[in-house]
């Protein structure tokens, strides 16, 4: 995993060298390999375990800094009034396989090349740089963890969005122009005709983002994770997408993923946001998971105070036990 340094000062107040902060990561678990220098900044290569989905982004690595640091999260992205979504916008056929899938509409965009700041971003992470709305998508992944895909919102049957399972034998042209063969096993986002993405894995040639684009449905959802890994390694299809999916997203951070996309795509290429709908029907509550302060002590081997065990689980969202609980 590529993380870039000057990234990391966006999200957390920290004074800490690039090598510092290699240390602190690394002795979280966080293994540093090698820092390597790009331009003004800075790239670590970290090793990640298959368990640590929720450090595949650039906020993952930001809060896990934040606790080990003792130094506290930045955050000023913009939330957008909810707009009353189109008729039939998006219907979703698979619930089992779909647990949550948010639509947005930001409509008279203008598509072009990406300022130098994202384009120089990306190339930190070895990500090349596409056109303005596509580098978004990416870079809202990469920064916040969760896999999103633009669609031409003109290139959508009926403009609206279908997720249901494939049929035994149907076929997609994917983003790298390869015919694919599905099976009735795999998960699929349609207009009301036909295949526009392979769902989590891939986006089809017919519905991406082209120079002519001028209305734009941003799609952020959330996929089963076994559906993803199984139709993954059956299209021997790898890619950044299917990787975070595979290994867990946040279910609850799809709106303010959403909203950073949307506010970068009408900062950087024009537009006016428009319908949005949040269709979750399978609601997860989550899990909070109180530890005893003994068992913080035997876990890491460090001598720590109850203050210090309650202040930094407090950081990552857990709670702490009294040992006499």
């Amino acid at each position: 995993m590529n993380i870039s340094y000057n990234w990391l000062k966006d999200l957390v107040e920290m004074t800490l060298t690039p090598q510092e902060t290699a240390e602190k990561l690394t002795s979280v678990g966080l293994a540093v390999e090698a820092i390597h220098p790009h331009g003004d900044d800075f790239v670590f290569d970290i090793d990640l375990t298959s368990n640590s989905g929720d450090c595949l982004s650039h906020i993952g690595i930001a809060r896990e800094l934040s606790a080990v640091a003792d130094c506290p999260l930045k955050s000023d992205w913009k939330s957008f009034a909810e707009k009353e979504p189109a008729a039939n916008l998006v219907t979703i056929n698979a619930p089992d396989l779909c647990h949550r899938f948010t639509a947005r509409v930001i409509r008279n965009v203008k598509i072009g090349p990406s300022p130098e700041w994202l384009v120089n971003r990306l190339e930190a992470i070895f990500q090349r740089s596409v056109n303005n709305v596509a580098d978004i998508t990416n870079y809202v992944m990469f920064e916040l963890g969760n896999p999103m895909h633009a669609f031409d919102l003109s290139n959508l049957a009926e403009n609206r969005i279908v997720v249901r399972r494939a049929e035994e034998g149907e076929t997609i042209t994917t983003l790298d122009e390869v015919e694919r063969k599905l099976s009735n096993e795999m998960l699929l986002i349609c207009d009301a005709e036909k295949p526009i993405a392979v769902g989590g894995v891939m986006g089809g040639l017919g519905s991406s983002i082209s120079d002519s684009t001028t209305d734009v449905l941003l799609e952020v959802a959330y996929f089963k994770r076994d559906s993803i890994r199984q139709t993954s390694r059956s299209l021997k299809l790898s890619t950044e997408a299917s990787h975070r999916f595979e290994r867990g997203i946040d279910i609850e951070n799809l709106i303010r993923a959403s909203n950073r996309a949307a506010e970068l795509i009408i900062e950087l290429a024009g537009g006016e946001a428009g319908d949005f709908l949040d269709l979750y029907p399978a609601v997860q509550t989550p899990v909070f998971a109180p530890l005893r302060h003994a068992k913080i002590e035997a876990l890491t081997g460090l001598k720590v105070t109850e203050q210090e065990s309650e202040r930094i689980l407090d950081k990552l969202g857990f709670g702490l036990k009294s040992d006499s609980d």
